[in-house]
Formats: C-alpha cells, structure tokens, sequence
C-alpha cells in the first residue's frame, strides 16, 4: 500500500472515536447557539426595568412644583444568599434598615428585592465598603417637591417603582413618565451582585405645566393655616379660580395630604350657599319682581302639617334682596314655590350639580341632586336652602364664577395650555346675572357676610352654614356644622372667585363669622400682589360701618 494512503488511513481510525464530539460541538456552537446564550444569562444575570425620569410639574409661571433627581437603590440577589437571618444582621447597620426588615425582603417571593430605596452617597459608599455577596446598587429617580407640603393636596404622591399614585402625579402618570429603561443584575467573579445597563430606551417627556400659581397656592395656604388656628375646625379647604378662563389658581386643605383631594373628593350639604341657584331661577325666569315681598312668619313657617322651617331670626315681609342678604330659609323657600321643581331642577344641572366637572384630578365625585321625581314640596323646600342634595367644592366654585364672569360655566382648567378657557353653557341672561350680582354685593355690604367685606374694594358673594348629620344618629347634628362662604373680586371685574369651606368649627359656627373673614384676609394678599386699583366708590365706602373699613 501507497506510504500516503497509509497514513491516510491511519489518521481517519484514529480520529474516528473524536468524531461524535465534533459533531456535538458543532451542534452545540451552531445549531443551539441562541438557546444556551440565553439559558447562561439566565444563570447569571435577569433583565429588569428601571423608570426613566419623570417629567417635571411646573406652576403656571414656570416654576417647579415637582421633579425628579438621581438617587440609588440596594437590591440583593437572593441566589446568592445562604442564610437571611446573618444576611440581615450584617446589612441592617450599613442600610440603617432594621434585620427583620432585611430578612423578610430577602425571604420573600422572586430572584431580586429591593432591600432600600432613596440612598445618599454616604449610604452607596459604605455599602460598596461593606462588599456584602448578594448586594448590589442601582440608580433610580428620586422624586422631589422643593417647596415642600405646597399643593402636595394636587400635586399628589409618586411611589417606589416610579409611578404616581394620587393627585395630578396619578392623573397624568402616563404623560410624566417615559419610556422605561432596562438593565442586568448580574454577578462579578466574586459573586457580587452588579448594575450594568444593557440599553437605554429612556428620555425624558417634556415637562407639565399646571394653572397653579404658587405664589396664590401659598396665600391661600397661609390664610386657611391662620383660620385653623382661630377656628380649630376639624378640616377645612380653600379655593381659587380665575372666573374669566375657569383655571384653577390654587387649592388648599387642612390638614394637608398628598393622598387627597377634597375639594374634588369630597361632597356636603352646601346649606344657604346654594339659595343662589333658586334666586337665580326665579328672576331668569321673570318669577319674581325687585319690589315683591314674601313673608317670613316670625322666624316659623309650617311647610306642610307637621313639617316646619325655621330661621335664626324672625322676619316679616322680605324682597329677594333681603332674603339672600339675612339668608332666609323661609324666604328662598317661598320662592321655590314660585320656581317649581322642573325650574329648579334645570338651573341646578345648569350650573353644574350632580355631574363631575372633569377635572384632571382622580377621585372626583358628582354630588348628589334629588331626582325630579323626589322633589316634593318639603323636599324642593330643603333643597332650597342647601339641604337634602350634596355638592363638590369645585362644583359650587364653578357655579360663583359663572355668575362672576356674566353667566357663562367655564370647565374648571388644571392644565395649563394658554388657549382661551372651554364654555359649557350659558346659566341665564346677562340681566337676571346681573341682579343677583347686585343681590350678592349687598349681602357683603348689608348682610350675614359683612367679615368678607374688603376696604375700597367691592365684594359679592354668599354665606353658608349648615348642619351635619350625626354619623351615631343619623339625624342632623345641633353642635357639628359646615360652615361656608363663596364670593368673587373685584365685583366690577372679578379677578379671583374664591371658595372657603370649613367642617366643624369651634365657638362661633355661621359662615359669616368663620370662613368669610378668611376670604377677606386672602382677598387683601392678591389685591396686594396683583396691584389691583380699588373700585368702590369713596360716597360708598363712608357709609359702611366704621367697623369694615379693613
């Protein structure tokens, strides 16, 4: 044989027993290639998403509300983890987490938990010092508020994966977060656990600009702050709205919550703040003349037998002027009659009762109207004057600023945009708007809401005090109440419509004496930081006691 095609030979027996490993090799670099990369990061790295930075929240002028800054997080690769109890006592003086904390985390269901979130670089450092197997650091956006509780009521709450939770943080959540960025947790040779990013998909949307002011967010906190320590109501909320656009200025609660918002989540019994809605009803219609009197029977009227309305003081015959300025149970009563339940019905949905308004707030309630059906005489009586139906603060805000600004509903605005305000509906004629404007300048200057009256400057708006029902009883409370007050300025060209409600107030109680002074002492601060020329009339101004000239 051929010495070439011996050796030939000889080298094919000998790498015959190699072949099958070949072959394996071959299929494993080729043909499963994809399926054991994939399995060998599983076995040392998981993909996980970090939210990229939320987008900032600013006021109307530009000014920061709320924003994101860069922070860090510990996570621990429970893989590598033998024993949760020593794992947690080594950490606990490092992350200042308590042990027990630590362990549970680590216990818990999945691969990777986070142990901490919101770490200084004091905190990274000791930790990196530490090398603690298992543990590993990864950045995070911190979300931040630089003017503190301030709106935190709208402003709302973020939470630890990034996304908002309450108030405007969850309402726009979708438009203040971008797209999300991924990275591997994997191990270093020591078994460490260690962030590598493995793409970067994430930018920043383009910031939110809310109607807020913050300089009138921080008056209206202020003013309702001090009311709380006069008054010490269990809880009370303010607010303000440009009548002209319907953008919201600002809205403040005592206490303060970032979970809630109860000038949009709340509903209550608005008491003689609603007589409005009848007033308005009855001149629209032509129902009632400037000259017409209704009696008010000395305090006590018998609506039907055995059902009685009474008012805190007696009165005798009455215009609509005076009714509104003594705030007359009897009175506004008497008119409803006149109105009817269809009327008045239709002018409660026309100011916007019992429909949510919309907002870009979660939570918000529509309040409750009796439907056409149950407004019996007694019934259509109560509601009258503000009971038996329930309101948002913002609803009744809405309805003041559309008498305020010539009759037009305006849908309240917390975006901010620049366009001009959106237009639901006309309530009345500009004249039947006008005489109650004039109606509501006189309970300022003549009747129940003399503390809302503001030296030099013409004011309209109403009172309210209402009773609450007794949550042990179910009947109407003779020592809880809601008192109120909702007024707008300067009456010639409203600027501002301001809402102030406050539940359960200690000592004096009516709207007049609690939440109207509070309007006054807000109102003085934005004719102050606006610069607004006064507008009543100095012949005016010297005939109203001595004791409103501040």
């Amino acid at each position: 044989m051929d010495l070439g095609l011996r050796l030939t030979v000889a080298a094919s027996l000998c790498l015959m027993p190699a072949l099958p490993l070949g072959l394996r090799l071959g299929h494993l670099q080729v043909v499963r290639r994809s399926a054991l990369e994939s399995r060998a990061a599983g076995e040392f790295a998981r993909v996980a998403e970090e939210a990229a930075p939320r987008a900032d929240i600013l006021d109307r002028a530009g000014r920061v509300l709320a924003r994101s800054v860069p922070s860090w997080s510990c996570f621990v690769d429970k893989a590598m983890v033998k024993d949760a109890d020593a794992f947690g006592v080594r950490l606990a003086p490092v992350l200042r987490v308590p042990a027990s904390e630590i362990s549970r985390k680590t216990r818990s269901a999945g691969r990777f938990a986070w142990l901490k979130t919101k770490m200084d670089a004091a905190e990274v450092e000791a930790l990196k010092r530490a090398e603690v197997e298992g543990v590993g650091i990864a950045p995070i956006q911190e979300r931040v508020y630089p003017n503190g509780d301030l709106a935190r009521g709208v402003l709302g709450l973020v939470g630890t994966e990034g996304r908002g939770l309450a108030g405007a943080e969850l309402t726009l959540d979708k438009r203040l977060r971008g797209a999300s960025r991924r990275f591997a947790l994997m191990r270093d040779g020591a078994g460490h656990a260690i962030y590598k990013s493995v793409a970067d998909d994430g930018r920043m949307p383009d910031p939110i600009r809310l109607t807020l002011d913050r300089n009138v967010q921080y008056l209206a906190e202020e003013a309702l702050r001090e009311g709380a320590e006069k008054h010490s109501f269990k809880s009370g909320y303010l607010a303000v709205q440009d009548p002209q656009t319907g953008e919201i200025l600002a809205m403040a609660s005592w206490p303060t919550s970032p979970l809630k918002n109860p000038l949009v989540q709340d509903a209550y019994e608005p008491g003689s703040t609603f007589k409005v809605v009848t007033a308005l009803a009855a001149v629209d219609e032509g129902l009632v003349k400037p000259d017409d009197a209704f009696d008010g029977e000395n305090g006590k009227w018998q609506v039907v037998p055995g059902v009685a309305i009474t008012d805190h003081e007696g009165q005798g015959l009455m215009t609509l002027s005076q009714i509104l300025e003594r705030s007359s149970n009897i009175g506004i009563a008497k008119v409803v009659e006149r109105v009817g339940p269809s009327r008045f019905y239709r002018m409660s949905r026309a100011l916007g009762f019992g429909v949510k308004t919309g907002v870009a707030l979660p939570g918000e309630t529509a309040g409750e109207l009796k439907p056409l059906s149950d407004l019996t005489k007694v019934g259509l009586a109560a509601c009258s004057y503000g009971y038996g139906l329930a309101v948002s603060p913002l609803q009744v805000i809405g309805a003041y600023s559309a008498l305020a600004n010539g009759g037009t509903l305006m849908e309240p605005r917390l975006l901010y945009d620049g366009k001009p305000g959106a237009r639901v509906r006309r309530i009345g004629s500009e004249g039947a708007v006008r005489e109650i404007t004039a109606i509501l300048e006189g309970v300022v200057e003549r009747g129940t809401a003399a503390g809302a009256r503001i030296s030099g400057y013409r004011v309209a708006g109403k009172t309210g005090t209402a009773r609450k029902i007794d949550p042990l009883t179910h009947k109407y409370s003779t020592s809880a109440y809601v008192a109120s007050f909702v007024g707008f300025l300067p009456a010639s060209a409203p600027r501002w419509t301001v809402l102030v409600v406050l539940h359960e107030p200690h000592g004096a109680y009516y709207g007049g004496q609690t939440a109207a002074p509070i309007f006054a002492a807000l109102g003085r601060r934005l004719l102050a930081l606006e610069t607004v020329t006064p507008d009543m009339p100095a012949d005016v101004l010297a005939l109203l006691p001595r004791s409103a000239r501040r």
